[in-house]
């Protein structure tokens, strides 16, 4: 079998809505970061990403998806220009010796990590989707077989500008059916944070809700130890992110100083970044992004947390159909599964041109059974999304 050519669609999904422009400092039409003097991220009013059609001389079509909030023209041009055709010709079921060829060709430039790690998972995605189809078989049963059939799930989404509009999300999610929450900061610092999970915790005891708090990296070393104690004290599950990502030191000192775990993951790529946050004791929960990652890595990734006894909760934020796909069989195929992130905006959004046989049942995902990854594209029913489309033929 071999990779004949490779289409990439970058997709943007438009607002539905007016778009809130209170507390945000717009530096393109589309992008903006908070107005304030914290550190910010950039954001994008679109739900954006990028997905990658690797077909073969066989028939067989494999759909990645890779995680690009923001800028994804980026990573299209790495595909384009770089590892697509290096792609072509070469055999998709050789997964693991294609991601470890595809990360040599930088390595000595330095670029082993964002945006080249990126474009390398949606191609892995994809030559994994492909293998499943060709063997007959789910994702989950070529990575070892599969721990359990469903997924806990904690809501990511929980909206609203002070703690009561939170809290009356969380009770709707909570009918919903899900028993664990991540709430995010506000940004404004650590009493308004804590005066929102208090605000949860009075109204759902630990044996009704989890919760679990992410921070962005925006807490100073102070704040993230108070914030810690009292997470100790809400009975939470992880606290996430809490202090600037360069600083391992920082958070590996958090790590021992409080009873709830430190969960770090979102930017970092490769095996070798998480060996060195691992061996200091600077994380205790794993969160490795499919769409950063890709399957082949965050296999990697999952069974090194195995060793070391820590748990595997992957991130997930703005992926659609294919991320989750991918994530979902990955999950039910490691031993240290932890819980499963649900974002439901874009993946809700997606669904017109996604045919996903996962599903989610009272805030649980049901693992799916089908060949492959178990999503198959629209791309008839996606082209008014498709804001740049190209292919890379042998």
């Amino acid at each position: 079998m071999k990779v004949t050519n490779i289409e990439v669609y970058i997709v943007k999904l438009r607002p539905t809505g007016p778009v809130q422009t209170a507390g945000k400092r717009f530096i393109t039409p589309d992008y903006f970061v908070a107005d304030s003097n914290k550190r910010s991220c950039v954001y994008s009013v679109n739900s954006e990403t990028v997905f990658v059609k690797v077909s073969t001389d066989e028939g067989i079509a494999g759909w990645g998806e890779i995680l690009a909030p923001t800028n994804p023209e980026v990573v299209a041009t790495i595909l384009k220009h770089h590892l697509a055709p290096m792609a072509l010709g070469q055999n998709p079921m050789q997964n693991q010796v294609l991601w470890d060829r595809m990360l040599d060709t930088l390595r000595e430039r330095g670029y082993t990590g964002g945006y080249l790690v990126d474009a390398m998972a949606g191609l892995d995605i994809a030559f994994w989707d492909i293998k499943g189809k060709a063997l007959g078989q789910p994702v989950y049963m070529l990575l070892g077989g599969k721990y359990r059939d469903k997924l806990r799930c904690y809501c990511s989404s929980v909206p609203g500008a002070d703690a009561k509009e939170r809290l009356e999300h969380v009770i709707r999610l909570k009918e919903e059916g899900f028993d664990a929450i991540k709430f995010h900061t506000f940004g404004k610092g650590k009493k308004a944070d804590l005066e929102g999970l208090y605000a949860i915790r009075g109204e759902f005891g630990p044996d009704e809700m989890d919760l679990m708090l992410d921070a962005h990296g925006k807490y100073t070393h102070s704040e993230a130890y108070t914030v810690g104690r009292a997470l100790g004290e809400l009975d939470a599950i992880f606290f996430e992110a809490p202090i600037t990502f360069e600083d391992r030191e920082g958070h590996r000192k958090l790590a021992e100083a409080i009873d709830t775990a430190v969960a770090v993951g979102e930017p970092l790529r490769t095996i070798y970044t998480f060996k060195e946050w691992i061996a200091s004791g600077a994380v205790e929960v794993l969160q490795p992004d499919m769409g950063r990652n890709g399957i082949t890595e965050m296999m990697r990734i999952a069974h090194l947390a195995e060793a070391f006894h820590l748990t595997f909760a992957p991130h997930l934020s703005a992926h659609q159909a294919v991320g989750h796909a991918a994530s979902i069989h990955v999950s039910a195929a490691i031993s240290n599964f932890l819980i499963y992130e649900y974002q439901p905006n874009a993946l809700q959004r997606s669904a017109p041109y996604s045919n996903a046989s996962f599903r989610l049942e009272k805030g649980h995902i049901v693992v799916p059974n089908d060949p492959g990854l178990g999503v198959e594209i629209d791309e008839q029913a996606m082209r008014g999304a498709v804001t740049e489309y190209f292919e890379v033929k042998a």
